[in-house]
C-alpha cells in the first residue's frame, strides 16, 4: 500500500468512526432544527393570511376514484402485500382531519386536487402546520416547496429538491459544512416529507416526466403530498403514470352557508348589515354570478379583504355590470390592491403599487417561475446598465497601463459579454465543469466527503475546482504578461522599475483576463470568519500562490540571469495566493439551521460583497505600492497604488463590488426606480405587500400569495 492510500484509509477509518455512536445523530438533530426552522417560517405566514382569524373556512373532499392508485390501502412496510392485506381507509374529510386522514394513508402520499383558488395551498399549508405539531423527533419534517421551478428535463427530482432545501434553508453541521452534502443525507434516510405545491405550474410537456421522476425517488417507503389543478392532473396521468400507491381527494366548492357565517364574522359589526343582500341574493339565486363566485376560499378571501376589512360596499357585487360570475371574480381582482392601500395620504398610492406588481408579475415572475428574487431584478434592467460602471472602472485600469483606446476597446467586450446569455458558457470555468464532473464521476471522488486527496487538492471546498483552476490560469497568464514586460523594461530600466513595471502590467492583464476565466456569481452568499476551519483552506491557497510565483519567477531567472522575475513571481503571486486564501476562509456557511429571509440573503450578500472588495483592494493596494516605490518613490506610487487597488476592488471579476450580486442589484434597482417600475425602497416595499398579504414569503424569496391575482396582473392591459 503506497504512501497516499495509507493517508486515504486512515482518513476514512476515522470518518467512521465520527459516524458511529452519537456522531450518527447529526442528521436527526439537523431534522430536529430544520423542523423548528419551517414551524417559524409558516407559522407567521399563516398568521399574515388570516388563516385563523376568526377561523379557517373549512374546506372538504372526497375521494377521486379516478386517480387514486388501488395500492394505497396496502400495508407500507410489508413486500409481497396482496389484496387481502388492505386496511380500509377512508378519504373523504375537511380541513379538520386532514392530518388524521394524511397519517392514516399507509403509503403516506397524497394527491391533493382543485380548481384554481379552491383552497389547495392552504390545505397544504395546514396540513404542513399539524404535521410539524404531531412530529415526534426523528421523524420526517414536512416542506412545503412550490413545483413551478423544477424543469424535469434538466434536473432530476432528488438533486432538485436538494437544491431547494441548500437555497431555502441554511443547512449545516459539524460533520458536513456543504449544504447541498447535508439536504442530500436528509433525503437519503427520509427525514424529509416533501409537500409539492403546483404540478400544474410545469409545462404541460413536462408533467408526466415529473410523475414519472416522483414515481422513481419514492420507491416504497418515501412520503409526499402533491397539489395540482383536476384538469392539468387529468391530462397528465392520461398521457403517463399516477403517483404510485397514492390516494387522490378533490376539494369540494364552499357551502353558502358557510361563506354567510365566515364573512359575517370576518366583519365589524357596524358594517356586517352590508352584506344582507348579498346573502339574500346568494339564497334566492345559488347558481347566480355572485353565489357562483364565492365557492372558493381565494375569492371569499377576497370579499373579505375588500368589503369586510375595509367600509366598503359589499352591494356593489349586484349590479348589473356583474352578470357572470368571471365578472365578479375579475371585479375582485382589480379592487384588491385599492382595499389593501386604502389611504393614500399614510399608504403608498394604491395606483403606484398596482404598476410595481404588474411589472414584478411581468418582468420577474411572469419568466415561467414565481419567485420575486432581489437578485432577479437585474434581468428587468438593461445589460448595459448593469454592467457599466464594472466596464468604465476595469477600463480605466486597462487604459491606465494599455492606452486608452485599449481601455475603450475592453469596456466594449465587458458591456457585450454582460449583454450575452451565453456568457457563462464562454468562460473557463463554464468549458472545464462538465469534464471535472464527469472525471470525479468516474474516479468516485466525492465533493461531499472528506480524506487525504481532497483535503490536499480542495475537493471539499465550497468554491467549484473548476473555478479555481480557471482563476488559476487567469492568473498564471497575468504572471507570464507581467514577467515578460518586467524582461523588457529591465534592460534598460533597472530592477525596482522592471518589478513595478512588471507588476502593473501583470494585474491590468489580470483583471482584463477574469471576464473569460471565471463566471460572475449567479445568486447571493455569505461570508462568516471562522479560524479553526478556514486555516487548512487558506494555508493551500497561500502556499499555492507563493509556489506559483516563485517557480514562475526562478524560471524567469533562468532565463534573463536576474532576480526582478524572482520578486514579481513572489509579489504576484503572494497577493493572489492571499486574497484567494481569505476569500476561502471567509466563505463558509454558519453552523445554525434557519429559514433564510429575502433581508438576511441580501444583507449577507452585501457584507460578502464589501468583504470580497476591500480584502482584494487593501492586498493589491500594499502589492503595488511597494513595487512602486522602491521604483520611483513614495508620493509616485500613490496614484499606481489606487488605480489597482480600488479597480480590483470595484471591477474584478471575481471578487469586485460592482460585479458581485449585490452591486448588479444596486445598479438595475436604481435604473428602474429611475423610471418608475419599482420603488426606490424596494426591499421595504416587497416587506410592505407581503406583511398586508398580496406576496408571500417562501425561504429567501417572494411569490405572489395568489397564482390566479399574479395572472390576472400579467394579462391586465394586455
Amino acid at each position: 500500500m503506497s504512501l497516499l492510500d495509507r493517508f486515504a484509509a486512515q482518513a476514512a477509518n476515522r470518518r467512521e468512526e465520527n459516524t458511529s455512536g452519537a456522531g450518527a445523530r447529526w442528521p436527526i438533530e439537523v431534522a430536529d432544527q430544520l423542523a423548528k426552522a419551517v414551524q417559524d417560517q409558516w407559522a407567521l405566514e399563516a398568521g399574515l393570511r388570516k388563516l385563523n382569524d376568526p377561523w379557517p373556512l373549512n374546506v372538504s373532499w372526497t375521494k377521486e376514484e379516478d386517480f387514486t392508485d388501488p395500492t394505497y390501502a396496502l400495508p407500507r412496510s410489508r413486500t409481497g402485500s396482496t389484496r387481502a392485506d388492505r386496511v380500509d381507509v377512508p378519504l373523504d374529510g375537511d380541513l379538520t382531519r386532514v392530518a388524521e386522514v394524511f397519517e392514516s394513508l399507509p403509503s403516506r402520499r397524497l394527491v391533493i386536487l382543485g380548481p384554481l383558488g379552491s383552497g389547495k395551498s392552504v390545505l397544504a399549508l395546514t396540513l404542513l402546520l399539524e404535521l410539524l405539531e404531531r412530529r415526534g423527533p426523528g421523524q420526517p419534517v414536512p416542506v412545503l416547496i412550490r413545483l413551478s421551478a423544477w424543469d424535469p428535463a434538466k434536473v432530476p427530482l432528488d438533486e432538485w429538491l436538494v437544491d431547494q432545501l441548500a437555497e431555502s434553508y441554511q443547512l449545516s453541521s459539524p460533520q458536513k459544512r456543504d449544504p447541498r452534502a447535508v439536504a442530500r443525507q436528509l433525503l437519503h434516510d427520509n427525514l424529509i416529507l416533501p409537500i409539492l405545491d403546483g404540478l400544474d405550474e410545469l409545462s404541460e410537456s413536462a408533467r408526466p416526466q415529473a410523475i414519472t421522476d416522483m414515481n422513481d425517488w419514492l420507491g416504497r417507503d418515501r412520503q409526499m403530498v402533491l397539489t395540482s389543478r383536476v384538469g392539468e392532473y387529468h391530462a397528465t396521468v392520461t398521457a403517463g403514470d399516477i403517483v404510485t400507491r397514492g390516494a387522490a381527494v378533490v376539494l369540494q366548492p364552499l357551502r353558502r352557508e358557510m361563506v354567510e357565517e365566515y364573512l359575517r364574522a370576518a366583519t365589524a359589526s357596524p358594517r356586517a348589515r352590508r352584506w344582507d343582500r348579498v346573502f339574500a341574493e346568494m339564497r334566492s339565486n345559488p347558481d347566480g354570478p355572485v353565489a357562483s363566485a364565492l365557492r372558493t376560499p381565494l375569492m371569499v378571501a377576497l370579499a373579505r379583504a375588500i368589503y369586510g376589512d375595509q367600509p366598503g360596499d359589499a352591494t356593489v357585487l349586484l349590479e348589473p355590470r356583474f352578470a357572470t360570475a368571471e365578472l365578479v371574480e375579475a371585479h375582485l381582482l382589480h379592487e384588491l390592491i385599492r382595499a389593501t392601500y386604502p389611504d393614500a395620504r399614510r399608504d403608498l398610492r394604491a395606483d403606484d403599487v398596482q404598476v410595481w406588481l404588474t411589472f414584478l408579475a411581468r418582468k420577474l415572475s411572469g419568466r415561467g417561475q414565481p419567485d420575486i428574487a432581489w437578485w432577479q431584478l437585474e434581468v428587468a434592467a438593461p445589460p448595459v446598465v448593469v454592467h457599466v460602471l464594472a466596464a468604465v472602472v476595469g477600463a480605466f485600469v486597462v487604459g491606465f497601463v494599455f492606452g486608452p483606446a485599449v481601455g475603450l476597446v475592453f469596456a466594449a467586450v465587458v458591456l457585450f459579454l454582460g449583454s450575452s446569455n451565453r456568457a457563462e458558457r464562454w468562460t473557463l470555468e463554464g468549458v472545464l465543469k462538465e469534464p471535472l464532473n464527469a472525471l470525479r464521476r468516474k474516479l468516485g471522488v466525492s465533493t461531499t466527503r472528506g480524506g487525504f486527496l481532497a483535503t490536499l487538492i480542495g475537493l471539499n471546498e465550497r468554491t467549484p475546482l473548476e473555478r479555481r483552476l480557471a482563476l488559476g490560469v487567469g492568473r498564471i497568464v497575468a504572471l507570464v504578461a507581467g514577467l515578460v514586460q518586467g524582461f523588457v523594461v529591465y534592460q534598460t530600466g533597472g530592477l525596482y522599475r522592471a518589478v513595478a513595471e512588471g507588476v502593473g502590467l501583470g494585474l491590468a492583464v489580470g483583471l482584463a483576463d477574469g471576464y473569460l476565466t471565471v463566471a460572475i456569481r449567479s445568486g447571493p452568499s455569505e461570508v462568516r470568519f471562522v479560524s479553526r476551519r478556514g486555516v487548512v483552506a487558506f494555508a493551500r491557497h497561500v502556499a499555492v500562490g507563493f509556489v506559483t510565483g516563485v517557480g514562475a519567477g526562478i524560471t524567469a531567472w533562468a532565463i534573463s540571469s536576474s532576480w526582478f522575475g524572482v520578486l514579481v513571481g513572489i509579489l504576484v503571486g503572494l497577493a493572489f495566493g492571499l486574497i484567494d486564501g481569505l476569500n476561502i476562509w471567509l466563505d463558509v456557511s454558519t453552523d445554525v439551521t434557519r429559514a433564510l429571509s429575502p433581508r438576511s440573503t441580501r444583507r449577507a450578500e452585501r457584507f460578502a460583497a464589501f468583504a470580497r472588495s476591500i480584502t482584494i483592494g487593501t492586498t493589491l493596494i500594499v502589492t503595488t505600492g511597494i513595487a512602486y516605490a522602491f521604483a520611483y518613490g513614495v508620493r509616485a506610487a500613490v496614484v499606481p497604488a489606487m488605480v489597482f487597488g480600488l479597480g480590483y476592488a470595484l471591477a474584478d471579476h471575481h471578487m469586485g463590488l460592482a460585479t458581485s450580486v449585490w452591486g448588479r442589484y444596486v445598479m438595475a434597482k436604481a435604473w428602474l426606480a429611475l423610471l418608475g417600475r419599482v420603488p426606490w425602497r424596494f426591499m421595504s416595499f416587497l416587506d410592505d405587500t407581503h406583511r398586508r398579504g398580496l406576496l408571500r414569503r417562501a425561504g429567501a424569496v417572494y411569490q405572489f400569495r395568489h397564482v390566479r391575482f399574479q395572472e390576472y396582473l400579467v394579462a391586465r392591459n394586455n
